[in-house]
Order: structure tokens, then sequence, then C-alpha cells
């Protein structure tokens, strides 16, 4: 079986993740190439081909994730907390 969590990791590299979050990712998604890839060899293709196939989805889930991790607030927004230059958040208690 391929070792996908190194083709993960590499993906991953660039988004700057703590290492809790890379590995829950990391975890997830090698369980998953991992049912995709046995998936396709049970329908009957070559290794080579079920293992092409993989890599594509997982560039696909590499940019949908690069899109998610990046927009996402690395600190949460505390309603009516200030904001930077001593505004306060629109939303108060």
């Amino acid at each position: 079986m391929p070792d996908w969590k190194s083709e993960i990791r590499a993906r991953l590299r660039g988004l700057h993740l703590t290492p809790t979050r890379e590995a829950e990712i990391v975890e997830e998604l090698s369980q998953h190439l991992d049912d995709r890839y046995e998936s396709l060899l049970s329908k009957r293709s070559s290794a080579d081909e079920a293992r092409q196939a993989v890599v594509l989805e997982l560039a696909s889930l590499a940019n949908e994730l690069r899109k998610v991790e990046t927009t996402t607030p690395k600190h949460p927004v505390v309603t009516g907390s200030p904001l930077k230059g001593g505004r306060r958040n629109v939303m108060r208690d």
C-alpha cells in the first residue's frame, strides 16, 4: 500500500498548520485514501491506475483544504471584544 501520509504532509507544508491540526488532517485523509485505493483495486484497477487516481483525488482534496484552512480565522472572534485600533466588535453582549 502506498504511503499516503508523506504525500499528504508534502501538500500541507505551505499551510503552516499547528502540529495537532496537521496530524488530524493527515490521519483522516490517509484513511480516506487507503479506502479509495482498496476500492479501486477491488474494481480491477491495476495498482498503478489506482495510485494515479488516488493522487489526483489527493490533489483536489489538498486544493479544497488549502481554501478552507487559509480562510478560517486563526483566533475566534469574541462578541463584544476590542478590535485593533480600540474599536469594538459590532455585535455586543
